[in-house]
């Protein structure tokens, strides 16, 4: 019972599972249309692709994008101790 109010931050990546079409649809404006309240699970049956047509017959993923740009500062390019990667000792 995912509300859209509780992944504001997030985006849904769906698939196509008749013809593999594939789309990321941000949450926000879903929430403006379908307010706060409306379930995820409400809204899959009601999608329809926009290459073949085929109506609820989806993969849905639920995605994290924002702050993604801060978790990237951590991953700095640090060089290995050895060819392995490992330290030795």
């Amino acid at each position: 019972m995912t509300q859209l109010g509780s992944i504001t931050n997030n985006h849904l990546s769906i698939t196509c599972k008749t013809c593999r079409s594939h789309r990321m649809l941000a949450v926000k404006p879903l929430i403006d249309r379908l307010g706060w309240e409306t379930r995820l699970q409400d809204i899959v049956p009601k999608l329809r692709c926009s290459a073949c047509k085929s109506k609820g017959y989806i993969e849905l993923q639920i995605v994290y994008v924002s702050g993604s740009g801060e978790a990237l500062l951590g991953a700095g390019d640090k060089k290995p101790e050895n060819e392995t990667g490992w330290k030795s000792g």
